[in-house]
């Protein structure tokens, strides 16, 4: 049974994003007839899992929202904003409910105490469909239930009448299904036909245990009668109930079937993320072990065993190139579309601005961007912090934006694009924007710089203050904003997930945030450098380039030591002193410098020495290390050492 619970709590989530992801559509567009099935299905498919399992009133409050659902789709009922605000509160109070069934496996009190109000909501729309089928209204027959119809005698067609199309799932019998005995359960079975969803296979291509069929029928009773036999399988038929009296007036035009991908269902199947986890650990282990070999050839060369070394060199070139697509291919497997995290906001946007009392339009770009699972996962706070920045202090209301000939209407775009190996997610609005000497004032204000330091800054330096740990420029407390946790925990977010966050905004036209993340936590290439008796690791996509610097070259500045590099000053950092090891001192003679790149700025590093460049998969501190500033994370050498890799940019700072 706990198994069956897991295997329901993750296909509710998907089903009810997916209803909420329409009915807001459906909401946008009340002729979107897309959006009005496919919502029908996800809740028609919900509750039929529902079904399986005692959870209290939900079966009831679902069956109830799918018939309100079933009326807009026949055109019974007006869809609008009174329908959609009871249908999404069911789906709200469902998507609250998964956490605690998932644990418990049954609804909570608290949940179920809410159930009266939404039957209520539900049946106070329910008594405004009565009312409306008393005055008259017409019903969309689809094409293929018409055929149907046109094929029973005009004396059969009196009482009531189902319309079936079942599809059978192409490994319907691994699932336990036999189509014929699920058909035979209906009753009063008035017309039966069979036919094939493709063209039949050559002999050689058929397969015996898949099922291709195209199952047709009429029913003579109910359509809870029909509902109750595909109870299990709902997503695989089509119920529609016929009026009661042959009138071809009342049929619409023939409706457009929705198309399955039963190919994209038999392709796909669920996985624990813990096990290709696994999988990518062990490909760091190996590739850990594939580096041991160099020095090995190393070792047999200096014994002058060539023949040897080059043996060994050769398998270590051949298990390179697996290793590297054996690692491509499980990254590709951890990559998921950043919709998961994306698809959250509609329904929080309409929420909060509903609250806020601001009009404002929630564009969605680029959802099918792919990115690895724990980027996309980590997503969601980063990016609900910066829209609910956007609905707080950038939206103005309506009144202001109409007096400086804005539409009435805000604007919060969210957009995924791909760059490289990159992604960039920018959210975007069109609001008041943030003022400079506004930002200025409150930076003097908290004692963050004295009014000459403000006064040489740019505005776009100035911005960048809205960073600062417990930086805010909101004048009250909201439940929203003014608390202190600001822009700071969205960049420290950014950065656990390898990236950077930029900021743009000018004043009266918008402000605009860039997180630019990679698409995948990969494997990284290291230069290993020496400082002292330790070896250290430095991402080599940090270093700009390397550098030989005679001392007579270093210029002291201030406190610290610079030199020129192509007419351009570079300050002059020592790696053993950013470390802090107390037995390093400085080496006389010409140093080895690595120019790297912190934001905009060049720094250069001294180390001892520059000793190999590895390819090997970086994991991150855990326990006691975990936190430690300046350290990105440990890898393994192929000699078993522990290597620490260093976050330049972290340690400069």
């Amino acid at each position: 049974m706990d198994e069956l619970i897991a295997q329901f709590a993750i296909e509710a989530r998907e089903l009810v994003q997916q209803a909420s992801k329409d009915l807001l559509s459906l909401e946008a567009d009340p002729q979107n007839r897309e959006s009005a099935e496919s919502a029908f299905r996800a809740i028609h498919t919900l509750k039929g899992s529902v079904g399986l399992f005692e959870f209290g009133p939900m079966q009831g409050i679902l069956h109830q929202a799918e018939d309100l659902l079933s009326q807009a789709r026949a055109g019974r009922i007006v869809i609008d904003t009174t329908l959609i605000e009871p249908l999404l509160a069911v789906v709200e109070w469902i998507d609250d409910s998964i956490e605690g069934i998932s644990r418990t496996g049954h609804l909570s009190e608290a949940q179920d105490k809410q159930a009266p109000r939404l039957l209520g909501l539900l049946n106070g729309k329910m008594a405004e469909r009565e009312i409306s089928e008393d005055v008259g209204s017409t019903t969309t027959i689809p094409g293929w239930a018409q055929a149907l119809q046109q094929r029973i005698a005009a004396s059969d067609i009196e009482g009531s009448m189902i319309c079936i199309r079942y599809e059978p799932h192409p490994e319907c019998f691994f699932n336990g299904d036999d189509p014929l005995a699920t058909i035979s359960r209906l009753p009063d079975l008035r017309h039966l036909a069979f036919s094939l969803k493709e063209p039949p296979p050559s002999p050689q291509d058929y397969d015996p245990f898949r099922c291709h069929l195209l199952i047709e029928a009429v029913s003579g009773g109910s359509l809870a009668e029909a509902e109750a036999v595909f109870r299990l399988i709902p997503d695989q038929v089509n119920l529609v109930p016929l009026p009661r009296t042959a009138d071809k007036r009342a049929f619409a035009a023939p409706e457009k079937l929705p198309e399955r991908s039963a190919d994209r269902q038999s392709t796909t199947m669920r996985v624990d993320s813990a096990r290709i986890d696994k999988l990518v650990e062990i490909a760091g282990e190996l590739i850990a072990t594939k580096n041991g070999l160099v020095p090995l050839a190393d070792e047999a060369r200096n014994q002058g065993n060539g023949p040897l070394a080059r043996r060994i060199l050769s398998s270590h070139h051949e298990l390179e190139r697996l290793l590297g697509s054996l690692y491509s291919a499980l990254t590709q497997a951890r990559m998921i579309p950043v919709e998961h995290t994306f698809r959250r906001f509609p329904r929080l946007v309409r929420e909060t601005s509903a609250r806020l009392g601001k009009a404002l339009d929630l564009i969605i770009e680029g959802e099918t961007v792919e990115a690895d699972r724990e980027i996309v996962e980590n997503l969601f706070e980063p990016l609900l912090h910066l829209i609910r920045n956007g609905l707080d202090h950038g939206i103005e209301p309506e009144a202001e934006r109409l007096r400086f000939s804005k539409p009435a209407r805000g604007r919060i775009l969210l957009r995924a694009r791909q760059r490289g190996d990159q992604i960039d997610i920018e959210v975007a609005d069109d609001g008041r924007g943030m003022d400079p000497n506004h930002v200025r004032a409150a930076a003097i204000d908290r004692g963050l710089l004295s009014k000459s330091q403000a006064s040489v800054l740019s505005d776009r330096e100035i911005l960048q203050f809205v960073f600062v740990p417990g930086f805010s420029t909101a004048s009250s407390v909201s439940d929203l904003s003014g608390r202190g946790v600001g822009l700071d925990a969205v960049q420290n977010s950014v950065k656990r997930l390898g990236g950077t966050l930029e900021l743009q905004s000018a004043v009266g036209v918008g402000t605009s945030f860039v997180l630019k993340l990679p698409i995948s936590f990969s494997m990284t290439q290291l230069m290993v450098v020496e400082v002292g008796d330790e070896r250290y690791g430095i991402p080599i996509s940090d270093v700009m380039e390397t550098h030989k610097l005679p001392t007579s070259a270093i210029q002291p500045v201030r406190a610290g030591r610079a030199f020129v590099l192509r007419d351009r000053t570079i300050p002059l950092l020592y790696l053993g002193e950013l470390l802090k090891i107390p037995s390093w001192h400085p080496r006389s003679g010409d140093l080895k410098v690595l120019i790297v790149r912190t934001g905009e700025h060049h720094i250069g590093v001294s180390v001892d020495a520059i000793a190999e460049r590895v390819e090997t998969l970086t994991r991150p501190l855990v326990g006691l290390l975990q936190g430690v500033p300046g350290i990105a994370g440990t890898t393994l050498l192929g000699d078993g050492r522990v290597l620490l890799v260093l976050d330049m940019e972290e340690l400069i700072q």
